[in-house]
């Protein structure tokens, strides 16, 4: 399903895994370019810079394109419908195709902005097919419905075929908001288990996506499952913090007589608000699990920015000053104590030991450098004399 060469992704992952090694001095460069040639990759993948010009210029060429194609086409009736976007996403597609293909892009800022280029104009021409050709969703709602689930399956395919991170952690967001438009529309109590069903989806996305790191089937979605692992962590959180379950809840019924919408169960949602972040970085350096500590760090900030909105102990910009002195304090006396390793704990960053799949970097390196090693050497031990109980000089 992935149109990606899977050779070339799998040695891929084996020169980053190796490139530390290099950085750090542990490698030679004529042993990783050894490597390189017995892991060879033919993907076009530019730094940073290059890939994010890329893209701002592929968007500039497909709307001048797009526009100068609609022009010429003015005059059909195709190009005044939903049809005619329908035709220009197939174009952007198959160009993207082509592209991945034929010239071997690969996070190159081409084909990431053709993956958003694409999907963006099918959602906008299944939108417009859906208003005006007067499809019978019986009501608005039911037609929300229709595209959320249409664009969640969209948001699927690409990501599945490209392996793009950001498309998988817009899927899962899509899966989340036509769960909760299902709950809403066709459960009478959809709307107060609102924060519990997406608590409950975050879960097992987490889960999910976590389980599956380490499975070879999905050893070319790595960097899809760290995103989706950093969201769901995000929405778990989120879905029972106080002020969002208060705001959602403004949203849902309204203010009514006695004042803004009150939160029920506030004896679970405020200990939620609090621990939570907590729990994560607990979890995070028990596990040795990167994401969660991060993760839980940064909720840490917002658990307490959440806190000073209704109980006003110190102004704002204290509060924040505050929690900055205490982060950066507490990070660089970790930084310090952690120099020398404790317990299993270090500051230093560390390479693998494996790479996914299963293929150790110690080995790989020992057997890339004997790649130069001469097949055999000349016999020297020929052409002896014997003569008598002895040989000759030339023995």
């Amino acid at each position: 399903m992935i149109i990606y060469n899977k050779t070339w992704l799998t040695n891929l992952d084996i020169q980053d895994q190796i490139r530390p090694s290099l950085a750090a001095g542990e490698l030679t460069k004529e042993e990783f370019k050894n490597i390189e040639k017995a892991y060879p990759v033919g993907f076009y993948s530019p730094n940073i810079f290059v890939r994010s010009g890329l893209f701002l210029l592929t968007c500039v060429i497909a709307l001048f394109g797009g526009c100068l194609l609609t022009y010429l086409a003015w005059d059909l009736v195709t190009a005044h419908s939903g049809a005619w976007v329908l035709f220009l996403g197939l174009i952007s597609y198959i160009a993207l195709e082509v592209i991945v293909k034929t010239k071997h892009h690969f996070r190159s800022g081409t084909d990431d902005a053709l993956i958003w280029i694409s999907g963006g104009l099918f959602c906008v021409a299944f939108t417009w097919l859906t208003f005006t050709m007067d499809w019978d969703f019986r009501t608005t709602m039911n037609t929300t419905i229709s595209m959320v689930a249409f664009t969640f399956i969209l948001s699927l395919f690409l990501a599945i075929r490209f392996a793009d991170s950001l498309m998988s952690l817009f899927c899962f967001l899509t899966a989340l908001l036509l769960a909760v438009l299902l709950a809403i529309d066709h459960l009478s109590f959809g709307k107060e288990i609102l924060p519990f069903l997406v608590m409950l989806l975050s879960a097992l996305v987490y889960y999910f996506s976590w389980s599956k790191s380490s499975h070879l089937k999905f050893i070319h979605y790595q960097h899809c499952l760290r995103f989706l692992q950093t969201g769901s962590l995000l929405t778990l959180y989120l879905a029972g913090n106080y002020y969002v379950v208060q705001e959602l809840g403004n949203e849902l019924y309204g203010y009514t007589t006695i004042g803004p919408y009150k939160v029920p169960y506030p004896i679970f949602f405020w200990p939620w608000t609090i621990m939570v972040p907590f729990i994560y970085t607990g979890l995070g350096l028990y596990k040795k699990n990167v994401i969660l500590l991060r993760t839980g760090l940064i909720l840490i900030a917002i658990a307490a920015v959440t806190f000073k909105n209704y109980y006003h102990v110190l102004p704002i910009e204290s509060t924040l000053v505050l929690i900055g002195l205490i982060t950066l304090g507490g990070s660089y006396w970790a930084i310090r104590y952690l120099k020398t390793p404790k317990k299993g704990f270090t500051s230093e960053e560390l390479s693998e030991d494996t790479i996914p799949g299963g293929i150790n970097v110690e080995s790989l390196i020992i057997a890339t450098t004997q790649l130069d090693t001469p097949s055999g050497t000349e016999n020297r031990f020929g052409g002896g004399d014997f003569g008598g109980g002895g040989s000759s000089s030339n023995f």
